[in-house]
């Protein structure tokens, strides 16, 4: 009988069995370890927006098979630094939790004590430093900010999610849009825009940082009680079952804010509440986000209300805001510098929109390429913020252009017709005041008067004198 050889490996070899036999694709700094019914769906990929077309693939090398798992790895460790950072324990263990459910209990009941005899004052302040932070000009979006109490928050317009409607309960009208061809990814693409939504409205829990000196005016104390709360309410997601929070949602133990739109006021107005300061300033970005991202809707009403009925649900949100943060931060991460400038952030509004009414797969082709971090991504959305800034050049220009100046008639006016631009419509007859030849004008002081006042600062005939010069 022949006997088979025995097979040889390699040190590097073992250990690298030994790696796939023992880490799971979660990987962890400590000891602090997430729910394994969340950690297990997370490698499943049974969880809402699990193997998104927006997520790229990851390298076969190392731990990680998906990038759900990289994502959830990462804010995983984020969240257990930031519990550490406020409360100053050094581990977050089973032993622990007993005391940082006590500090949490703590905490609140400290906020909702200071901030009784400030709501209103606090109100202002979350709309202030909401509509500072994100460029929001004055005549552009209406706010009612409240801070309420714990069960004043209700549920309507809150689908549990996973409940489709019964077929008997559903009409032959209803039956028929049911079929609308792209509701799968429009759903996936509402999903995805979910997930950046909630991204950059969670990290809006740690802005009152932005605003210290206002509220160690109120109380000294209301930074770190913030900071212990929120870091310990992030932490929750990631240790409590989606079971557990379920029914805690449905009983209206966990609803700490909402927001809503009302489109029918002008502008529309962003309606939040919230239990606390730092929930409502969350929910007011939230809502912020979520006028731009209306864009990525469906244009007939009653498919937008299918997509959204589908989508925002209760056990969705949670998913978004676990993996949410990270994603939005690496979108965000790919913005253009110039971006970041503080007469440059309105910018970021307008592009998150033009992502966002983008059609599904091609938003999904740029989303992979940004949230993979290569040049591609990195150079479309400059190709787009160039188009933004350019058009909103346009305008400001077409604003400061002359159109009457002749009340009692034409005379003194010349009519210029102008060039219709590439890809654009001709910007319309511009009347034009006809130089007079005893002015002297000089093109280098002009550029100089535009550089240090702007467009809207030149006089009717320095206007016309420099377009003839164009």
């Amino acid at each position: 009988m022949k006997m088979s050889k025995e097979k040889t490996y390699t040190k590097s070899q073992i250990e690298k069995i030994k790696n796939n036999l023992h880490e799971a694709p979660i990987s962890y700094d400590g000891p602090e370890r997430m729910d394994p019914t969340i950690q297990g769906k997370i490698e499943s990929g049974e969880f809402p927006g699990a193997a998104l077309p927006a997520y790229p693939k990851v390298p076969e090398e190392g731990i990680h098979n998906t990038f759900e798992e990289l994502v959830a790895s990462d804010r995983f460790k984020e969240v257990i630094d930031n519990v550490k950072r406020y409360t100053g324990l050094e581990q977050i263990n089973m032993q622990g939790m007993m005391q940082l459910q006590m500090l949490l209990m703590q905490s609140v009941q400290e906020i909702f004590r200071i901030e009784a005899a400030h709501k209103e004052e606090l109100e202002e302040l979350a709309v202030k430093i909401v509509k500072e932070e994100m460029a929001i000009p004055d005549d552009a979006l209406q706010f009612d900010a409240q801070i309420v109490g714990m069960g004043e928050i209700d549920m309507e317009g809150m689908q549990q999610g996973g409940d489709e409607p019964k077929e008997e309960e559903m009409t032959a009208e209803e039956e028929a849009f049911d079929e609308f061809e792209d509701f799968d990814i429009e759903k996936q693409k509402r999903r995805f825009l979910n997930q950046l939504i909630q991204g950059a409205s969670k990290k809006g829990h740690y802005l009152f940082h932005m605003v210290e000196e206002e509220l160690n005016h109120i109380d000294p104390n209301l930074i770190n009680l913030y900071g212990i709360m929120m870091s310990i309410n992030d932490l929750v997601y990631w240790i409590m079952p989606d079971q557990t929070a379920m029914m805690m949602a449905e009983s209206g133990e966990s609803m700490a804010g909402k927001e809503e739109i009302d489109p029918d006021t002008d502008p529309p107005t962003v309606i939040a509440k919230g239990i606390t300061f730092p929930v409502l300033v969350h929910e007011l970005i939230k809502g912020v986000m979520e006028v731009f991202a209306t864009q990525g809707l469906p244009d007939d009403e009653k498919q937008a209300r299918k997509v959204m009925d589908s989508e925002d649900t209760l056990v969705g949100e949670v998913w978004d805001l676990r993996l949410g943060p990270v994603i939005w931060e690496k979108f965000r991460n790919a913005y253009p510098m110039e971006l970041m400038q503080d007469d440059k952030t309105e910018i970021q509004n307008y592009l998150f929109a033009e992502f966002a009414s983008m059609e599904a797969k091609d938003m999904f082709r740029l989303a992979k390429n940004i949230l993979a971090g290569n040049d591609e991504g990195k150079e479309e959305l400059e190709r787009i913020v160039k188009e933004i800034i350019d058009q909103i050049s346009k305008e400001d220009y077409e604003e400061t252009l002359p159109t009457d100046y002749d009340e009692g008639g034409d005379e003194g006016i010349t009519t210029i017709e102008p060039e219709p631009e590439e890809g654009g419509d001709i910007l319309g007859t511009l009347n034009i005041p006809k130089e007079d030849p005893s002015q002297e004008m000089d093109v280098d002081t002009i550029l100089d008067k535009i550089g240090k006042s702007g467009m809207a600062s030149l006089s009717p005939d320095e206007l016309a004198f420099l377009r003839r010069q164009s």
